[in-house]
């Protein structure tokens, strides 16, 4: 009688093998997905915060009056410079395509703004002095941003 030895994995070990890898795979990549749109909302609120704080110091640095007007239709914001009646854009304003701040790129896609509210318009204003026109309060996806009136301060919420 000869003793058949045999090398190698079964069928069935194989299989099970594959199951568990396909399984871990399943798990990590679920939890990356909702970890990344995390960090993706976190990146879209430190821009709008980040740029408030900008055009704030602009506004005082210039001595002139600096509006961004939000569009949530074009998921998107603009930044202009002057008083009501006389604005024009700021098209050389930083990381910005002519002067439009759009949330729209492939890095924040999944990012919305929600509802924008300064007083019943979509224009965040500082005047001369840095100071706010109007408070309110900007949505994006379930985060609120709170900007102060007169001090321009934000909070998130």
């Amino acid at each position: 009688m000869t003793k058949r030895t045999s090398s190698g994995f079964s069928l069935m070990e194989l299989i099970i093998v594959i199951v568990l890898i396909a399984i871990f795979a399943t798990i990590a990549m679920t939890r990356t997905r909702a970890g990344l749109s995390t960090i993706r909302e976190q990146i879209a609120i430190d821009q709008v915060t980040s740029d408030i704080d900008l055009i704030r110091s602009m506004a005082f640095g210039m001595h002139d009056t600096l509006t961004i007007v939000f569009s949530v239709d074009q998921e998107s914001y603009t930044v202009f410079n002057g008083p009501d009646n006389s604005r024009s854009l700021v098209e050389d304003y930083p990381n910005s395509n002519n002067g439009v701040m759009s949330l729209d790129n492939s890095n924040i896609r999944e990012v919305d703004i929600i509802a924008v509210d300064f007083n019943g318009s979509p224009e965040l204003q500082f005047l001369p002095l840095g100071d706010i026109k109007s408070g309110g309060s900007i949505t994006l996806n379930g985060k609120t941003i709170t900007i102060q009136p007169v001090t321009g301060k934000w909070t998130i919420n």
